[in-house]
């Protein structure tokens, strides 16, 4: 289901008017205020005025970050998000320079970086602000500091990347930097507050000093939880501090495999997989924040070619692994408890404990602190499971690509290579190369893993559904879901099998693993015999051999199970589509539709019943809507994964009373 476009009234512009199910009010001030924005422990030296603009950038900011929680997706939930989940969010803003904020240039500036950002559609009028309130009262100021320079403004989300940053800058470096977080869970506090403890103590002289950053909404339901516009929201204020310092830099520490966003396992996608640092989003937050200042002012990712293992690497050759185990990644914040931090299951926290480990940092962050542990734990059914066992294959691919193919895989990459400073050919060669190095350090992890558990993994008396055990089985046992190859060195073009209570899905040389879907099986059966008609009565039967005893339709009689009635009803649904295509000048849809309605012909002609049948009973309408509704679900299924092999299915599937596989051209399929 499409989302609702959804609007949102903010500050002034709400006055006089009404809620409704699709309208929304946010204010950050006056006596309906609703939205809380406070910079906290702001240093004496940073109590100066700031352009008006720049808190008009802070407010539209806060109001998009919570306008991103408010809206719901075109899903309940992840797993079912296809590509509906897109949302039309429209903003009216009061600002206090609206004539600036309503110019093209800046206005395109904002709703491009959004879109990107977050893949929705945005829109914004703004209005004057009348009494707008000043900077001030947004602020909360802790003790008079001294009166020294800064020289680094840097985003602190307590997280792995930025830590390493901090040590780099600040403790390595030397340098008098401002660390901005963003307090979204007060769970998080009390570790944030360690890894503060720990960096003041490791920087001795130059302590950095901390604004942290709460914005949230009184009495807010959240709707949706992927909260991709976060970044934009932190990055406004750090470019607010960084004004308030005098400087014209603000700082991200995100490795390049998160930054650059490729999808190593086909289930990290849409709102799953993240675009807060990638290139481009860093690019257009430059041309918007130049605009503002009237001047260059840059936005910067110093471990853009470094993986987090690199990261990690880093942090424990100087000497300060130990904070690592304070350092938070994962996405299910709600779910942490103080024995388990980390949940072991998102991808997040996967790419965590594998860097961990490679980078050298096992031996001071326990496997006990995930709720499943990377390698033995049990990973359970469904998406967690196939999750992993994309991700190990993924990086057994990559080890073994060539540039060339690297890049005919991954055409995402494309989006990065003109947005991070370097002549086309020497990104291209520098992204692969990263793609690769974390693709080794994986599989090292993997390595050590089964050698160390060579013993369990003989007896089988680990869980079926574990790292190495996905690694280490060729085939599942019986009852179990799936398992991944990690040495298979055999790729296919288009391959559909299935696995255990799995399958796999090769198309163009991607590959996808998809759980159970009661669908797949019609598509299997449709795909192995192409441009052949099925009646659904003979479809369902072919998946449900029991389904025999059901009574056909009148229409159907005795030809051998082949439906008269429904192929007479696809015939008739063909005529409308023919006329349809005629008038668009589709000639590839007529083409096909042609081809389709001839074999139609040729096989009413073979069972001579060549006149029209009764129209078709309940029953038999209940058997289409049960085949041609699971067929779509699973295709809709497909989308979430390969979006190229889901529209071919579409394309190529007709359904009805009768259904045909008649691609526009052969496909060589494998089973």
């Amino acid at each position: 289901m499409k989302p609702p476009e959804c609007t949102f009234l903010c500050n002034e512009a709400a006055s006089g008017r009404k809620s409704t199910a699709s309208v929304h009010k946010l204010r950050t001030f006056g006596s309906h205020r609703n939205v809380r924005l406070r910079l906290d422990h702001l240093g004496a030296k940073l109590n100066r005025n700031i352009p008006e603009r720049h808190i008009d950038l802070v407010e539209i900011a806060s109001m998009v970050y919570i306008a991103d929680q408010i809206a719901r997706r075109g899903a309940h939930d992840v797993e079912q998000m296809g590509a509906n989940w897109r949302r039309d969010l429209r903003f009216e803003i009061s600002v206090r320079d609206p004539a600036f904020w309503s110019t093209p240039e800046v206005n395109d500036s904002l709703t491009d970086l959004l879109s990107f950002l977050s893949e929705d559609h945005y829109e914004f009028a703004f209005s004057k602000s009348s009494t707008p309130p000043i900077i001030d009262k947004y602020l909360e100021f802790g003790a008079p500091d001294g009166e020294e320079s800064l020289d680094s403004v840097i985003l602190f989300s307590g997280g792995i990347d930025s830590l390493g940053g901090v040590i780099e800058r600040v403790v390595q470096d030397g340098e008098r930097a401002v660390l901005v977080s963003h307090e979204s869970t007060t769970k998080l506090r009390s570790r944030i507050r360690a890894l503060r403890s720990m960096i003041d103590s490791a920087a001795e002289k130059n302590k950095p000093e901390y604004v942290t950053v709460i914005v949230n909404k009184e009495d807010l339901a959240e709707k949706d939880y992927t909260q991709r516009s976060r970044s934009f929201l932190y990055a406004a204020l750090a470019t607010a501090v960084a004004r308030m310092a005098g400087l014209d830099t603000i700082q991200f520490f995100e490795n390049g495999v998160v930054s650059l966003n490729l999808p190593l396992s086909a289930q990290i996608i849409g709102s799953r997989a993240t675009r807060t640092t990638h290139p481009k989003v860093l690019d257009g937050m430059r041309k918007l924040f130049s605009l503002i200042n009237e001047s260059e002012f840059l936005v910067t990712n110093d471990f853009i070619w470094k993986t987090k293992s690199d990261v990690v690497e880093g942090i424990v050759r100087a000497g300060h692994g130990a904070m690592v185990p304070y350092s938070t990644s994962c996405t299910h914040v709600w779910q942490m408890s103080k024995s388990h931090p980390h949940c072991g299951i998102c991808s997040q926290c996967i790419d965590r404990r594998f860097a961990v480990l490679a980078g050298g940092a096992g031996g001071f962050e326990q496997s006990s602190q995930y709720g499943v542990d990377l390698l033995v734990g049990e990973r359970g059914k469904g998406e967690n499971r196939i999750m992993m066992a994309s991700y190990l294959e993924t990086a057994q691919q990559i080890v073994r690509m060539k540039e060339a193919e690297f890049f005919s895989r991954y055409g995402e990459a494309a989006r990065a290579i003109r947005h991070v400073g370097l002549p086309d050919e020497e990104a291209a060669r520098q992204i692969f190369n990263l793609y690769k190095r974390h693709s080794e350090q994986v599989i090292s992890v993997i390595d050590d893993s089964v050698a160390q558990n060579s013993s369990p993994i003989r007896s089988r008396s680990l869980p079926e559904s574990c790292t190495v055990r996905l690694v280490q089985d060729p085939r599942p046992s019986s009852g179990s879901q799936a398992t991944v190859v990690v040495h298979k060195s055999i790729e296919h073009q288009y391959r559909f099998n299935r696995v255990g209570d799995m399958w796999e899905l090769w198309f163009r040389g991607k590959q996808v693993w998809l759980s159970k879907n009661i669908g797949y099986l019609y598509i299997e059966q449709l795909i192995r015999f192409p441009n052949k008609p099925f009646s659904v009565s003979d479809l369902l039967v072919q998946v449900y051999p029991e389904a025999i005893k059901i009574k056909p339709s009148k229409g159907e009689a005795k030809v051998d199970r082949v439906a008269q009635l429904a192929y007479h009803a696809r015939l008739k649904e063909l005529e409308a589509e023919l006329d349809d295509a005629n008038r668009l000048f589709d000639l590839a849809l007529v083409d096909r539709i042609e081809r389709e309605k001839q074999q139609l012909i040729q096989v009413i002609k073979e069972t001579k019943f060549a006149r029209r049948p009764k129209a078709e009973d309940r029953d038999q309408k209940l058997i289409r809507d049960r085949v041609c509704n699971a067929i779509t679900r699973a295709i809709d299924h497909v989308s979430k994964y390969d979006s190229e092999a889901a529209n071919h299915f579409r394309d190529a599937i007709s359904k009805g009373s009768a259904v045909t596989y008649a691609p526009s051209r052969p496909v060589a399929w494998e089973f």
